[in-house]
C-alpha cells in the first residue's frame, strides 16, 4: 500500500515545483531592475521657444543614441512659428515659419550639459514693405542644460550664437547674434 503512494508523492512534489516556478516567473521578471526612460536611447518630442524650436513656439523631434554611459548624440528636426511684427503701411501682422536641423551632444546621466551645431531656415508668412528677404538661412551653435526624469520628462534651457542675414537690408552679409531658448518634452 505504501509503495504505490511514494511515486504519486514524487509526481505531486514535481507538479508543485512546476506550478510554483510558473506562478513566480512573472514576479521574477517584474522584480528585475529596468533602466529608467532617461537612461535609454530612443525617441523624444519637445515643445519650446527659441531658434532650436523654429521660433517663438515650435515642436522638436529627436532620436537619442547612447555612445557611452554618460555621452550621447541626439539628432533632431524642428519647426515653429515666430511673430515678425506689424507692417507700417498695411498695419497687418506678419510671421516667420522656421525650421531647424542639427545634433546635440549630451554629457551626463540625468542632468546633462548639451552643445551642438544646427542649421536654421525661416520663410516669411505675410507681407511687409520693411522686409527685403522672404527666406533666410543660417547656422547656430548652442550650449545649455538638459534635465531628465526617470519616467521620461525632459526640460532644457540653452543659450547660443546664430549666424544669419538681416532681413531688413538688401545686403547678403551675415552677422552674429545671440539667442536663447527653453523647452519641455517627453522621452519615449
Amino acid at each position: 500500500m505504501y509503495g504505490s503512494l511514494i511515486p504519486m508523492n514524487d509526481s505531486i512534489i514535481k507538479m508543485k515545483k512546476i506550478i510554483f516556478i510558473f506562478l513566480s516567473l512573472p514576479i521574477t521578471l517584474l522584480a528585475q531592475e529596468d533602466n529608467p526612460q532617461s537612461a535609454r536611447g530612443g525617441w523624444a518630442i519637445h515643445i519650446g521657444a527659441g531658434i532650436m524650436y523654429g521660433g517663438n513656439f515650435g515642436i522638436l523631434g529627436e532620436r537619442q543614441f547612447i555612445l557611452k554611459e554618460k555621452f550621447r548624440i541626439s539628432p533632431f528636426i524642428a519647426s515653429g512659428v515666430a511673430e515678425g511684427g506689424t507692417d507700417s503701411v498695411s498695419n497687418k501682422k506678419y510671421y516667420w515659419f522656421g525650421s531647424a536641423l542639427g545634433a546635440n551632444f549630451e554629457y551626463g546621466k540625468k542632468h546633462r550639459i548639451i552643445f551642438g551645431p544646427h542649421f536654421v531656415g525661416n520663410n516669411l508668412i505675410g507681407n511687409s514693405i520693411e522686409i527685403k528677404k522672404n527666406a533666410l538661412a543660417g547656422a547656430s551653435f548652442i550650449i545649455g542644460y538638459k534635465g531628465t526624469a526617470n519616467f521620461g520628462l525632459i526640460w532644457l534651457v540653452y543659450i547660443g550664437d546664430i549666424y544669419l542675414q538681416d532681413p531688413y537690408i538688401d545686403s547678403k552679409k551675415y552677422f552674429h547674434s545671440s539667442h536663447m531658448g527653453l523647452g519641455i518634452g517627453y522621452k519615449f
